[in-house]
Parts: C-alpha cells; sequence; structure tokens
C-alpha cells in the first residue's frame, strides 16, 4: 500500500479501507504498521510491515496532512510530538504522519542486512513506499 492510499483514508474519513477497519484516526504516541511490498518491481512478492506514528491531537476534518520522514534513522514519536510540523499541525488543524524507512529501525522488509537483502534497499522501491 502507497503511503497517499493510506492518507487518503483519513482524509476523506472512509470506512473500511485500512483492511476492513474503520479510518479512525490512530492515538499519538502508538506504533502502527501497514503492509508494503519487498520490491515494488516484483522480483520479490513478499510483503513486510512499515512502521508509522500519526498525531492527531489538532487535527479536523478538511485540515492538511503533514507526512515527516525522518530519514535514515529510528522512528519515535518525537517525530509526531515535538517537530516543526507538529507546531504547523496546531496553528492548521492538521494531522502529523511519520513514516519509518525502509531497513531502519523496526521497518525491515528483510530481517538480515546481507547484499543479497540490500538488493531491495533502492531509491526506487524507497520512492514507491511513499
Amino acid at each position: 500500500m502507497r503511503v497517499a492510499t493510506f492518507l487518503a483514508c483519513f482524509a476523506g474519513a472512509a470506512v473500511g479501507c485500512l483492511d476492513g477497519r474503520d479510518a479512525t484516526i490512530p492515538a499519538s504516541g502508538t506504533p502502527y504498521w501497514f503492509p508494503q511490498p519487498v520490491d515494488h518491481f516484483g522480483s520479490n512478492n513478499a510483503t513486510w510491515q512499515q512502521q508509522y506514528f500519526v498525531n492527531a491531537t489538532f487535527y479536523k476534518p478538511g485540515g492538511p496532512i503533514y507526512v515527516h520522514t525522518p530519514g535514515e534513522q529510528s522512528l519515535t514519536t518525537r517525530f509526531v510530538d515535538g517537530t516543526h510540523p507538529t507546531d504547523l499541525a496546531q496553528t492548521t488543524n492538521a494531522l502529523v504522519v511519520a513514516i519509518e524507512h525502509r531497513f531502519f529501525g523496526k521497518s525491515n522488509p528483510i530481517p538480515d542486512l546481507s547484499g543479497s537483502s540490500l538488493q531491495y534497499l533502492t531509491i526506487e522501491n524507497a520512492l514507491e513506499d511513499f
């Protein structure tokens, strides 16, 4: 699932778009996961779970959604609770979502960092994750 599809569930308050669950906005501080293909281009059809956090403290329907991608480091609640996007969310009634990069933190498509595993750590696959 691409992040754009995932975020559309919240933006439109759609029902049933997250694996059959309501699109209820998750609580801040709780890690959540959504499925991604190991390889968006077909050589490995397995999936893995990509971690994300949400801060909906200031969100009002119709407000913007700020996506924070902290890059090549482990994701923590700090990225939705104590950064510039959080400050912006307060003044713009926004939702803040932070998404962990593949192969960093707990978002590992393959459990090891061998050369054969790292073939899936490409710019193209990372871009498709988002």
